[in-house]
Formats: structure tokens, C-alpha cells, sequence
């Protein structure tokens, strides 16, 4: 696992045998992405996989104070899920 913690933000990674890391441009891509359908500041960043997919799952703290988990799909850069807290 991966944990890289820096101005109040969390990232993580769990490595497996059939999933490798991000690069730092694919990670800056689901952010951009996820902060594109929800507004807000980031407080953590997971790379996991599921169903044979790679997912960034962001959470966003909304201006209001909403909290939001926005899954999205590395390969395809979309948002496939929103769960809001």
C-alpha cells in the first residue's frame, strides 16, 4: 500500500498482483475529473480495483459541507459512481 499524506490530503494506493500504480498525470486526471462534477476541496485519494476495473476513488468536502465520494474509471477518465455521504 501506498500513503502519501500532504496538505491535508490523502492518497493511497493498495498494490495487488494485477494492478499496478498510477502515474502522476493518470492521479492529476481522476482529480481534475472528479472536481469537474463536483465542486469542492479534495480530502482523499484511493487507487483501488474493482470488477476488473481500475478506480480513483476521490472524496470531496463540498462548500456546504457535503461530503461526496466520486469513483472514477482510470482507463476511461469518467466519473462511474457519486456517493454522497
Amino acid at each position: 500500500m501506498l500513503l502519501l499524506i500532504g496538505g491535508g490530503m490523502t492518497v493511497g494506493a493498495h498494490a495487488s498482483d494485477r494492478t499496478s500504480g498510477l502515474t502522476a498525470d493518470q492521479l492529476m486526471g481522476c482529480i481534475q475529473t472528479a472536481l469537474a462534477a463536483q465542486a469542492g476541496l479534495i480530502k482523499e485519494v484511493e487507487v483501488d480495483e474493482k470488477r476488473g476495473q481500475r478506480l480513483c476513488e476521490v472524496e470531496i468536502i463540498a462548500e456546504d459541507g457535503q461530503r461526496y465520494k466520486l469513483h472514477v474509471e482510470v482507463a476511461t477518465n469518467q466519473v462511474v459512481k457519486v456517493e454522497k455521504d
